[in-house]
C-alpha cells in the first residue's frame, strides 16, 4: 500500500529504482576542498573552495530481469535526479568506485555501490 500524508510532510521515498537495482537507499554526499588566505595575525580573510564532488551510495536488491551490469571504473547513469547542490556548472561524470555483492541463503541477492560525481569530467574524451 502506497504511504498516506497528512499534514505538512517532506518528500516522500525513492522516486524511480536504478537500472537493474530495486532501490532501497540513495545518498549523495556533497564535498569540496578549500585552502584559507590568512592574514599577518593568523586570521582567515579569504577563501578559495575548489574540487567539487559528490560521493554517491546506493543499496539494494539485484533485479533478477536485467540485473545491474555496471563495471568498477565505468560511467554510472542515474535514474534519480542528484540535487543541484553543486556551484560548479552541471554536467560532469559519476565514476563507480565500489560494488558489493551480497548473497544468503534465505534472503535476496543484495548489492551496494559507491560512486564519485565529479562535475568537470567528461564522459568520453
Amino acid at each position: 500500500m502506497a504511504a498516506t500524508f497528512l499534514g505538512t510532510t517532506g518528500n516522500w521515498g525513492i522516486p524511480q529504482d536504478e537500472a537493474g537495482i530495486i532501490i532501497a537507499d540513495l545518498s549523495f554526499d556533497y564535498s569540496n576542498q578549500e585552502k584559507p588566505v590568512l592574514s599577518k595575525g593568523g586570521e582567515i580573510i579569504g577563501l578559495a573552495l575548489y574540487q567539487e564532488k559528490v560521493e554517491v551510495k546506493l543499496s539494494g536488491l539485484v533485479a533478477k530481469t536485467s540485473p545491474f551490469a555496471g563495471k568498477i571504473g565505468a560511467a554510472l547513469a542515474l535514474a534519480n535526479a542528484m540535487p543541484a547542490h553543486l556551484q560548479a556548472a552541471s554536467g560532469g561524470t559519476t565514476i563507480i568506485k565500489q560494488i558489493n555483492l551480497a548473497l544468503n541463503n534465505e534472503d535476496f541477492e543484495k548489492i551496494d555501490i559507491t560512486a564519485t560525481h565529479y562535475p568537470f569530467v567528461a564522459s568520453s574524451p
